[in-house]
């Protein structure tokens, strides 16, 4: 077990870690201040003394706001975890209420998943006038590990491998499937999808998953078909839009295609290829773990997860 030193702590004024904390997340000293109820003033001279205490610029002026050094980097994750668990420990009686409670969540979710899991959960907060807000963050699957370090995401959604040793990770799809997605008046949804129509037709290709759709090509290909590619994009988000425009069909997640089959009045029809299975985690940082709010929210995805 680890000594507290006491006296030394007496001396340090913890409230310069939620500044720093604030700071890190922020990225500018209005914005740190206001999240903090501060002026600017107060805070600019927070900052001052958390250079003096780490003897480190900490944060350097960039375009935009504040970029923080290497050391406000290797600092970030373990004042963050610190200040996660003393919040924890002090809020672990009391359950969040997403009636009555605010809180931001910064989620990054895959663009398809977006379509699924996204809507059903803003429903369900709209039920009861929630306090909730969900921002989306833009991200790379590459990023995500270092922006739950530097507290920029609370949570990640899609199909990720373990993270790091501070990392927790929930599986909360083991294997979906794919459906076709088309328009029913380009293409007669009663007509068997064969796998040699399914070749001919033109195919929406979602660049952001090239994994699946070389897999859809090398499939095709045992069969010395090769498919026509009508469009390429990176957002799956905007293809079944796209498929209200064009004689073309893409290859979608089940849950994906069902929901946007729902909403815009397109067909689905099974995929007459064998493509692997992925599955879908969350993934948050281990600070998080116990935190009420952020528990809330990942029972409210698993059982929305469930459910489709």
């Amino acid at each position: 077990m680890t000594i507290i030193d006491h006296t030394h702590l007496a001396r340090l004024d913890l409230n310069l870690l939620v500044a720093f904390d604030a700071l890190l997340t922020e990225r500018h000293v209005t914005r740190a201040a206001a999240r903090l109820g501060l002026s600017q003033s107060a805070m600019s001279h927070n900052l001052a003394r958390l250079r003096d205490l780490f003897g480190d610029e900490l944060f350097v002026r960039a375009e935009g706001g504040m970029q923080p050094t290497p050391r406000a980097q290797e600092l970030s994750a373990e004042v963050h975890a610190a200040l996660a668990g003393i919040q924890a420990t002090l809020l672990s009686r009391a359950p969040f209420d997403p009636a009555r409670d605010e809180r931001q969540f910064r989620i990054a979710v895959h663009d398809d998943m977006e379509i699924a899991l996204l809507p059903p959960l803003l429903v369900h907060l709209e039920g009861f006038s929630s306090k909730v807000r969900i921002d989306v963050r833009p991200f790379a699957p590459a990023e995500v590990p270092d922006m739950l370090d530097a507290a920029e995401l609370d949570l990640a959604i899609g199909v990720f491998r373990e993270g790091r040793t501070h990392h927790k990770r929930r599986v909360i799809c083991t294997g979906d499937t794919y459906l076709c997605l088309f328009d029913p008046r380009a293409h007669d949804p009663s007509v068997p999808m064969t796998a040699e129509r399914y070749a001919a037709i033109p195919h929406v290709r979602i660049s952001s998953r090239a994994a699946l759709e070389d897999s859809i090509d090398a499939a095709l290909a045992k069969h010395r078909w090769k498919r026509r590619i009508a469009v390429s994009t990176p957002h799956a988000v905007g293809v079944p839009y796209l498929l209200r425009r064009l004689r073309a069909v893409a290859t979608l997640r089940r849950s994906v295609a069902l929901a946007a089959a729902e909403t815009l009045g397109l067909a689905t029809a099974d995929v007459p290829i064998t493509l692997p299975k992925s599955g879908i985690s969350m993934l948050w940082h281990a600070s998080f773990d116990h935190d009420p709010a952020h528990r809330w929210l990942r029972e409210e995805i698993l059982r929305i997860a469930r459910e489709l």
